[in-house]
């Protein structure tokens, strides 16, 4: 077989949608496969992996719950526990503890987002006090077992990554091509982009509510959430916008007619209702977290633009350069805390440290606390902020927390050293680790290389 259309570059332009978001190169320049993701729930499965590097397993559906022991130690505030799910997002299941429990959704938490359309494994953590109720729910598609007392609960974080198991159907290619193609990617870093899914696909406009909240301009967040159709949706709903469009008046019918999972689209309108043109108000109603997501979907953009104009000019998305920033692999990064330069007195450490696998070449998620020495790299990144008419001062909010961001620095590339590919009539299934932060999804537009649609 002739492998010449396999070379391994950085240098095919992305679907148009993903140019949108950031994303401009792929990292492979072989031919797709094609295929879609997700057809069944089962066809992706996320396991988390603790920070001790255990993996929680799935395991076969029951209703059969673990019954926990009584706290030992006053200290022990927390009961930490496996949540399995299927079909739901985390923040899904959150909300459904949250209200079953009769708890606030902020006493629900987990240390990482998993996808909704996929059966999921992760560590939780709830008030000591409410366990005596949640062992007696009735939970539809959601297992909660393995409960253990804690001094704190999990938090955002506390996981080393997760190991995915996924299964592509539909591709175009034949199995002997699917695997030549599939196991490339171990050849080389990929670049580690935030997903489709960071953005809301298939409305992808988080990012544009993000860039409005941290201007202040309420009016455009809401609008922006509001009034953006998506041919992906149905046509009642899009016919709700259409009339909402016309004088963004909402009636009592258009918010019924709303689907039960847009509680915070609800949320807005019902104010709006009440505070007719008060969109700040409107806005400081919805729950700060989703607020803050929105403005991190603004930084994962402007962090796309940046590694594709890292990629573009020819720079190493791996091998450190004068100018470059570091950080210390599997500990959490603010951007404040410890970080390493590259200068031209320390370039031969800089590298033997990333050799090692000690240290990721990274670069910055832009906030109100990035450090931007004189560098090509800086300069790239200040024209990006400039294009965009931001400033670094606009991600300081101390009046509205759930918009402050400081910023911090994220991991320029992916490596798969654990890559496990096997093919069958079913379709190419393959399996790998990623640390957090970085999306299974950026793996697999890599091999299917068509509409992110399909990745949904």
């Amino acid at each position: 077989m002739d492998l010449s259309c396999y070379r391994v570059s950085i240098m095919i332009d992305a679907h148009p949608l993903e140019k949108t978001l950031g994303m401009e190169r792929y990292s492979t320049d072989f031919p797709g496969l094609g295929g879609k993701l997700k057809t069944q729930f089962e066809d992706f499965i996320v396991e988390e992996i603790s920070p001790d590097r255990t993996t929680l397993n799935i395991q076969k559906w029951s209703e059969l719950k673990d019954v926990p022991s009584k706290p030992k130690a006053k200290s022990d505030r927390f009961a930490t526990f496996t949540l399995q799910k299927m079909g739901l997002s985390t923040m899904d299941v959150t909300n459904i503890l949250a209200a079953s429990l009769q708890l606030s959704r902020n006493h629900v938490t987990y240390a990482g987002l998993k996808d909704k359309r996929a059966i999921t494994v992760q560590s939780m953590s709830i008030p000591a006090k409410a366990v005596e109720h949640i062992i007696s729910l009735e939970l539809s598609r959601i297992n909660i077992r393995d409960f253990r007392f804690t001094r704190r609960p999990v938090q955002i974080g506390d996981l080393w990554g997760n190991r995915f198991t996924i299964l592509l159907r539909d591709i175009i290619s034949d199995c002997d091509t699917a695997l030549l193609v599939s196991n490339q990617l171990r050849e080389k870093p990929l670049l580690n982009y935030f997903g489709v899914q960071r953005f809301g696909l298939p409305r992808p406009n988080t990012h544009l509510v993000g860039k409005a909240l941290i201007k202040r301009d309420f009016e455009t967040a809401v609008r922006i959430m509001l009034l953006t159709t998506s041919e992906y949706e149905s046509e009642e709903l899009t016919g709700i916008r259409l009339e909402l469009s016309e004088d963004l008046v909402p009636t009592e019918k258009m918010i019924e007619s709303l689907p039960d999972d847009m509680g915070y689209e609800k949320t807005l309108m019902k104010e709006l209702m009440k505070n007719p043109d008060d969109f700040h108000r409107a806005v400081s109603k919805m729950p700060p977290r989703v607020l803050t997501l929105q403005v991190h979907a603004f930084q994962s953009y402007l962090f796309n633009r940046l590694l594709s104009e890292h990629a573009r000019s020819g720079m190493s998305i791996s091998t450190p350069e004068v100018g470059d920033f570091l950080i210390k692999l599997d500990e959490t990064h603010s951007g404040r805390d410890s970080w390493l330069y590259v200068t031209e007195a320390t370039i031969d450490e800089r590298q033997r440290q990333v050799e090692s696998r000690e240290y990721g070449l990274a670069l910055p998620i832009p906030g109100y606390s990035t450090r931007v020495p004189s560098s090509i790299q800086s300069d790239q990144l200040k024209q990006i902020l400039k294009d965009e008419n931001i400033q670094f001062s606009d991600f300081r909010n101390a009046g509205m927390k759930s918009l402050d961001s400081p910023g911090g620095l994220h991991l320029a590339s992916i490596r798969l050293p654990d890559l496990e590919t096997s093919c069958s009539n079913e379709g190419l299934l393959v399996q790998f680790s990623l640390r957090k932060g970085s999306y299974a999804t950026v793996v697999m537009r890599e091999i299917m290389k068509n509409h992110p649609i399909n990745r949904v």
